[in-house]
């Protein structure tokens, strides 16, 4: 599977024979800190330092790490390489040890490129991938699996890094750590929709205090009765944005519809839930919807209109109660069913009978119907969603006294797909 959101360290294939000496660490006894590392290209060439870990939280809580200083008058492809033969050893490139896997830690989003070569300077090109994070570790997959076979890829000796691989307008520093190399194994495609029924690693990585993974649905009722659903736990202390993100194989699909919907599990009604959609490049969209009920399942649903298109989406990520200062409290949270929404067709948005009040609103707006609401989806006179509920109820009071003045258009969706639009004015 070729991921480049990809969490799931791999540790080497020692093979008897030869092998590389991995994984490299950068730590007293084990492989890195003691190599003898050039830096090439690099202006005045400043050397690779061994250093404490600037920042020993996330997926990287070593001690120690590389530092790279990438100057201003260095070329975009200044990196450092190993000593031929003594450091990483000699070994062929195969399928035992195809993937590559760094964690870096940067300042900006740049490629971060890897090669290798042989004791006579042979070489192929090397390959490159971007960090999607700034200011945090992240674990980056590279797959030289298409080069097996072709080329310089046997009796290599030497491992050559590119840490900063872009024209620079000042200097940078970018951290590195822990690399190794793992073996290639097509495995299940991860894209929406996403149902966490599949024997496969799903590459979630929960950050900042949060802690997640597939485990056997404990409430199979109501909305969902799948068996095996996402639990995330946003333990005590845990930053108000911690989050569990995970990686797909495939962009997601907006062709047919802009929203996203979830079956979630929350053991308090009311709390904000973020979904996050990034892209590389640093590009992301983000919306905030509300739980509703408590301790049992319920699809909510983020309505991305207008801010898609053009964007290859290929991670989503999910954080629980995203209240601005509020530490984790130690609530265990579910998540499953991960997909597109399905886009109404122009019939399913006949209108149905709603009532509100009072209008206009200072602090709470009341809506009613003699059908269940299912969704109510806050947009402002740009056309923006602001905001998106999911009542599962015939009336419903919705706090505005935080909303600028100003008109909203209220969306209403029924549980039998009917819309209706109303025109709002906050004073």
């Amino acid at each position: 599977m070729k991921k480049v959101f990809f969490f799931l360290i791999i540790l080497a294939v020692i093979n008897p024979v030869i092998s590389q000496n991995a994984p490299i660490d950068f730590e007293a006894g084990g492989f890195g800190a003691d190599w003898t590392w050039t830096v090439f290209e690099n202006d005045t060439n400043p050397p690779l330092e061994i250093v404490v870990n600037p920042d020993p939280s996330g997926i990287n809580t070593s001690e120690t790490v590389a530092k790279f200083t990438a100057l201003q008058l260095g070329q975009p492809f200044a990196g450092v390489e190993s000593l031929h033969g003594s450091d990483i050893g000699t070994f062929d490139l195969t399928t035992s040890n195809a993937l590559v896997n760094i964690m870096v830690y940067k300042t900006k989003i740049s490629d971060i490129g890897i090669k290798y070569a042989t004791p006579s300077g042979g070489a192929q090109m090397e390959l490159k991938v971007a960090n999607t994070l700034i200011n945090q570790w992240e674990l980056i997959t590279i797959d030289f699996s298409d080069y097996i076979g072709l080329g310089e890829t046997t009796g290599l000796d030497q491992i050559i890094i590119f840490p900063d691989f872009i024209a620079r307008d000042a200097d940078d520093v970018i951290y590195f750590d822990n690399i190794s190399f793992g073996p290639f194994e097509p495995g299940e495609i991860i894209e929406l929709p996403v149902d966490f029924e599949l024997d496969t690693d799903y590459g979630l990585i929960g950050f900042e205090g949060a802690e997640s993974s597939v485990v056997s649905n404990p409430d199979m009722s109501g909305e969902n009765t799948s068996e095996t659903v996402v639990e995330t736990t946003k333990t005590v202390g845990a930053q108000f944005y911690a989050g569990t993100a995970m990686g797909l194989d495939s962009p997601i699909n907006f062709s047919e519809s802009e929203s996203i919907s979830i079956k979630t599990w929350s053991p308090k009604a009311d709390i904000p839930v973020r979904l996050k959609l990034e892209a590389a490049g640093g590009v992301f969209v983000e919306l905030d919807t509300t739980t509703t009920l408590e301790n049992q399942w319920e699809t909510l649903t983020w309505d991305f209109s207008g801010q898609t298109a053009g964007i290859n989406f290929t991670t989503v990520v999910v954080f629980f109660e995203f209240v601005p200062d509020l530490p984790g409290d130690g609530s265990t949270y579910y998540y499953d069913d991960i997909e597109v929404a399905q886009a109404l067709s122009i019939s399913d948005y006949e209108s149905f009978s709603v009532s509100s009040f009072p209008n206009p609103v200072n602090d709470t707006w009341n809506v009613s119907s003699v059908d269940e609401i299912s969704q109510i989806n806050i947009y402002n006179i740009l056309g923006e969603n602001i905001k998106t509920v999911s009542p599962h109820m015939n009336t419903y009071s919705l706090d505005m006294s935080h909303f600028n003045s100003g008109i909203y258009l209220m969306k209403i969706v029924s549980s039998k797909g009917e819309a209706n639009t109303l025109k709002v004015l906050k004073n």
